[in-house]
């Protein structure tokens, strides 16, 4: 009776730990990763990096689905901006896009864009994000 009930408990953590695998597998895979590819008027630069500042660390801070907003500047070509943008799913992004904070950061640089270019892509290795350290 003991040997049968510890395989029993033996078979239950198991199944418990492939539903995990199962359950982290479906939540990389509901993941919205894009790439937003941007080219600012080099007139309005600093306004532009002023703007995408305030609305990536606002919507990191404020929104649980948004998780990671990395923007890098081009050196060779400093007009030249890349946002690495991670949700949790689509409708965390759709969430994001209806914020106050962005339909500012959107509005407010319009006329600051010469180009914006949006490649949605697939995480390579899903369960790694950048460490803040």
């Amino acid at each position: 009776m003991k040997r049968v009930l510890i395989a029993l408990l033996a078979l239950a953590f198991a199944a418990c730990g492939q539903q995990s695998k199962v359950d982290m597998q479906q939540k990389y895979e509901d993941r919205l990763v894009r790439l937003s590819k941007i080219e600012v008027y080099e007139e309005y630069l600093d306004d532009y990096l002023s703007f995408v500042g305030e609305v990536g660390r606002t919507s990191v801070e404020q929104e649980e689905g948004v998780l990671t907003l990395f923007s890098v500047q081009e050196k060779e070509r400093p007009c030249h901006i890349t946002i690495l943008e991670i949700y949790a799913d689509r409708a965390a992004y759709e969430h994001h896009i209806a914020t106050p904070h962005f339909q500012k950061y959107k509005q407010g640089t319009l006329h600051m864009v010469k180009s914006l270019e949006l490649c949605d892509g697939k995480a390579l290795v899903p369960d790694m994000l950048i460490k803040n350290k």
